[in-house]
């Protein structure tokens, strides 16, 4: 049957999520003390050899000049460790606030972890800023079979303030079991800015897309995310935002301002550079940094300018990239990056610059396809296009890429323009707001609403196989395959 599944038998149904946990909904009545202005929310939950690590992350208005986080088992009183945070003012929408982090060491493997935040010190501890909410509970990662999300293209409000679709994604990535989410890219319209990420008081346009209150507070509180840097918000926002002090450290990977020379007529920039590795399971999952500031292209554009800074063979990260693969050879591993390697859409298009520099779809020696597919990687995963794609393997390369730019702003159609539809797309559905049309590619059907292309893909990595499963803002499943690697 073409287009979306209408049933799966029980056996493909069955999800292997090993050790993970699914919140349950907050009592009636709950609320977070006044003085907490983001949801507390998880990065850097990554192994460190025989132990793992997780930071914390959280926003305050003025009147906390001190705060401190407190860990445990999940179960008990969260009251096992207790760590000091480190500040960082931010101002949202024209109001000072404190962006806090609190790092913890020494997580068992495996293990739940409940937690919670508070105003003050541990020797003088102030107000709990969860109020009456329950403790947040994640999981350390282990060694079985677990599941990740993916979403891309993020954090959009428009002039009322709000996004459903959005709002409804978000519970469904917090309620799917994962362990973890990977971003691909452009997060928090239009420009990453912290008015954009806002927080839990404040709406408006392009105010709070990220950490109103409907949107990440109800993932990110369980499920650390690893965001990749996407064309839009490329500024230390993006750093501050989301901390990765441990995962790029272990793997020799880069997460700090760079300066920049021009590029094509560009203006000499500063600006972040953010690429690494880290483990889950028998998984390697590469966090690359495929992307240029919308707004500094000089003579170039974001494709060229992205394979001059960061895709020629001599570049820090492509000689990075090379020398961690082959470190690591066999087993299953994943790349993220923003710009995709093949995408049906004519203005958020394939990059013929990761395949051969810019000149054709053939890939080159020494360019990002001919490496990852050198290497065996299997799987890539991109965004920038606004809707959802999934690519047949191309001859000659070891990877099935998917698009997965659905994660809340506007959507874009796919297979229009002079090129349409491309021969390596298996399945593909976009959507145009101004039309109120519905387009498809490959096995796909047109969708009859944009709330059929919101979506994300959860991947369940078994001990030999690979489940994508992509799940749209109303709760559907659709394009579900099994991968034997």
């Amino acid at each position: 049957m073409r287009g979306r599944l209408a049933a799966m038998s029980a056996a493909t149904a069955t999800v292997l999520t090993l050790g993970l946990s699914v919140l349950s909904a907050a009592p009636a009545g709950a609320a977070p003390a006044p003085q907490l202005t983001r949801y507390p929310y998880l990065t850097d939950v990554v192994s460190a050899g025989s132990t793992d690590n997780a930071t914390i992350n959280f926003a305050t208005d003025t009147t906390v000049t001190a705060a401190f986080a407190r860990i445990g088992p999940a179960g008990g009183t969260c009251t096992g460790t207790n760590r000091t945070g480190s500040k960082l003012g931010i101002t949202v929408n024209g109001k000072s606030e404190n962006q806090w982090k609190v790092k913890f060491t020494g997580l068992t493997p495996g293990t739940q972890y409940c937690y919670r935040v508070f105003a003050g010190s541990p020797t003088a501890p102030g107000a709990d800023l969860l109020g009456s909410d329950p403790s947040p509970v994640f999981t350390a990662p282990g060694s079985g079979s677990f599941s990740f999300a993916v979403l891309g293209d993020w954090g959009f409000v428009g002039s009322s303030g709000s996004n459903p679709d959005q709002a409804n994604l978000d519970a469904r990535i917090a309620a799917s079991g994962a362990l973890f989410a990977v971003g691909t890219g452009d997060t928090a319209y239009p420009g990453g800015s912290q008015t954009n990420y806002g927080d839990l008081q404040q709406t408006g346009l392009n105010i709070s897309t990220v950490f109103g209150p409907s949107y990440y507070a109800n993932i990110g509180k369980s499920i650390p995310m690893f965001n990749s840097l996407g064309n839009h918000g490329v500024s230390a926002t993006f750093l501050n935002t989301w901390p990765q002090p441990t995962a790029p450290g272990l793997s020799g990977g880069r997460y700090q301002i760079d300066a920049y020379p021009s590029i094509n007529g560009s203006n000499p920039a500063n600006y972040p550079s953010a690429w690494y590795a880290f483990n889950v399971g028998r998984a390697r999952i590469y966090i690359l940094d495929a992307t240029w500031s919308n707004s500094n292209v000089g003579t170039g554009n974001i494709y060229s300018n992205d394979y001059a800074a960061h895709w020629t063979t001599s570049s820090p990260q492509y000689q990075w990239l090379a020398s961690d693969l082959a470190a690591h050879s066999g087993g299953l591993k994943i790349a993220v990056l923003h710009l995709p390697m093949y995408a049906d859409n004519p203005t958020e298009h394939s990059d013929t610059y990761l395949h051969s520099g810019g000149t054709s779809m053939t890939d080159a020696p020494g360019s990002l396809a001919t490496l990852l597919s050198d290497n065996g990687v299997q799987l890539v995963l991109n965004g920038h296009m606004h809707g959802y794609e999934r690519n047949t393997k191309v001859a000659g390369e070891s990877f099935v890429s998917y698009v997965t730019g659905g994660g809340g702003a506007t959507l874009e159609p796919v297979g229009t323009g002079a090129a349409g539809c491309g021969s390596y797309d298996a399945y593909a559905v976009g959507w145009s707001p101004t039309k109120q049309k519905g387009y498809a590619c490959g096995a796909a059907l047109p969708p009859t609403s944009a709330s059929q292309v919101y979506h994300f893909l959860k991947v369940t990595v078994g001990s030999s196989s690979v489940t994508v499963t992509p799940t749209d803002s109303l709760g559907n499943t659709f394009d579900i395959q099994i991968y034997n690697f």
